[in-house]
């Protein structure tokens, strides 16, 4: 029996899944710091932002500000979408738009906003003000609180609370009184002018009759790794993405202002970036854009090395030194591959000494091993450069590629020829994923506390982690920091120097093989 799909499809847990996790993985990997925001559910993210939070309002705030700071507005209403019975839909999960893309349209932010409000004791409701745009009131005290992540807004009182939505449209004098006053948030609104104006023009609303607005999550971050394989979250891209029905070069924020979020601006400035052809048009400077996550596979071509990664062989044998060969006149290797992001692209290299006549077919699976697609064949001896069996930056659903999928599976097929049996002496597959950049843990001047676990019973010991931290102190200085992980709820400390937030370079996660 082949190992099945049992971890993640699609971020969802598979239903029926009845085959344990192969005996090498390192399941469920979290890295959590004292000093950022633990992504992994609603619930950790509740508690991290509004840690030390004295009031209601106090918690609003933060979980506002977190909003902002964390998720971006696309230039194509709706997007992210996915392929899901058949067609793109929207992706509305707040997990996976925190974790996987960090961009979205305002009322899937809303919907957001209101989820994690929930989760922190809160009461939400969403609302539509009339012109296009989804927003929402948060409520505690008894009353309700108008506060737009997108716009982004909210505006106080004379006595310092946040306004409702129906006062401001009771009066809408308020709302130049409370700006002219600087009543308002320190992350305001992008287009000031303009969105100013719009607000003065919105209609009065019955905010309870579009709901609460609090989503059910699906998507569960689950890393894994096995022996021979490593994850590198960036904080910069690699020039791959998965955004079909984007306009643009790549997915990045679709309005310049940024430095009118105020509060927003000091997490975001270290990462300015030039990005030609992107959706502002205009200027070409970014600090909000997706991140690559780029996992390495080595296979181990042994007989332990497979059992390891729950793979399935039939009709191969194993040669000295390590390598698979075909015992007969054919012989196949299948392998499951399933990452917590989406892929923008896979790209497969090895080395094999294939004799004439013979060949290496690699084929690859989207259904679970159910049908295969051809991929390549390799008919001669020696290195064999990448190729792809995805089809990055597609502006259309790249059908039929690993792109825009989180799950695959990848068979190579040996077939022997008269004079004798090929050898796939080595093998490396690289998944380039997308990832939000803005969830990752980062460090902070001075002491940075971190904690790594995994599932119950994950085999740190005989396979310990590797955490390698890469950063700029003072966005000048290359700094690294590498600890290793060998049992559940392993601490280390992490410290940086410098007189500003260090410009994050990268986290590798590695399982060294024996």
């Amino acid at each position: 029996m082949r190992s099945t799909l049992t971890w993640l499809i699609l971020g969802t847990t598979l239903a029926g899944a009845s085959c344990a996790a192969p005996a090498g993985a390192v399941r469920d990997i979290v890295i959590d710091t004292d000093r950022s925001i633990n992504c992994r559910t609603v619930k950790t993210i509740a508690a991290d932002v509004t840690a030390g939070c004295k009031t209601d309002q106090d918690k609003a705030i933060a979980l506002y500000d977190f909003m902002v700071r964390t998720v971006w507005m696309p230039y194509v209403y709706g997007q992210p979408k996915e392929m899901a019975g058949g067609r793109l839909k929207s992706v509305r999960d707040p997990l996976k738009i925190l974790n996987v893309y960090g961009a979205a349209g305002c009322d899937i932010q809303a919907d957001i906003f209101c989820t994690l409000a929930a989760a922190a004791g809160l009461k939400a409701r969403k609302l539509d003000p009339g012109f296009a745009h989804g927003s929402n009131e948060i409520g505690w005290g008894g009353k309700w609180h108008w506060m737009d992540v997108w716009l982004p807004c909210y505006l106080l009182d004379e006595k310092g609370e946040i306004y409702s939505y129906d006062a401001l449209m009771a009066n809408r004098n308020l709302i130049d009184q409370a700006v002219a006053a600087g009543r308002i948030s320190p992350n305001w609104l992008f287009n000031p002018g303009p969105d100013t104006r719009t607000l003065k023009k919105a209609k009065p609303h019955r905010a309870h009759a579009d709901g609460s607005g609090v989503v059910k999550c699906t998507y569960h971050e689950v890393l894994t790794l096995r022996p021979g394989e490593s994850c590198t979250w960036m904080w910069d891209f690699v020039g791959k993405w998965y955004w079909p029905e984007e306009k643009f070069a790549c997915p990045a924020f679709k309005f310049p202002a940024d430095a009118n979020a105020k509060r927003a601006f000091d997490h975001w400035k270290a990462y300015k970036k030039t990005i030609k052809g992107g959706p502002h048009g205009w200027n070409s400077t970014y600090y909000r854009y997706y991140g690559n996550a780029v996992f390495a596979h080595d296979v181990p071509l042994t007989r332990n090395g497979l059992s390891q990664w729950g793979a399935t062989t039939n009709g191969v044998g194993f040669v000295k030194g390590g390598g698979v060969k075909a015992t007969g006149s054919a012989g196949a290797v299948e392998i499951d591959f399933e990452l917590p992001y989406v892929i923008a692209d896979t790209e497969i290299a090895g080395n094999a000494e294939v004799p004439t006549g013979a060949g290496i077919a690699f084929e690859y699976s989207l259904d679970g091993g159910k049908t295969f697609k051809a991929a390549k064949t390799i008919d001669k001896t020696g290195p064999f450069t990448a190729f792809s069996i995805g089809k990055p930056n597609a502006r259309a659903y790249p059908a039929g590629t690993t792109s825009g999928q989180y799950a695959f599976v990848l068979r190579a097929a040996l077939k022997a020829g008269q004079s004798g049996a090929p050898v796939l002496k080595a093998l490396k597959v690289t998944n380039t994923a997308m990832l939000n950049f803005y969830s990752r843990p980062w460090l902070e001047v001075g002491k940075n506390a971190v904690t790594v676990s995994a599932a119950k019973g994950a085999p740190l010991q005989r396979y310990p982690l590797e955490i390698t931290w890469r950063w700029l102190e003072d966005w000048t200085k290359e700094k690294s920091f590498t600890h290793k992980v060998a049992r559940n709820g392993a601490k280390a400390t992490v410290t940086v120097g410098g007189s500003k937030r260090p410009k994050m370079k990268s986290v590798t996660i590695s399982c060294p093989s024996k």
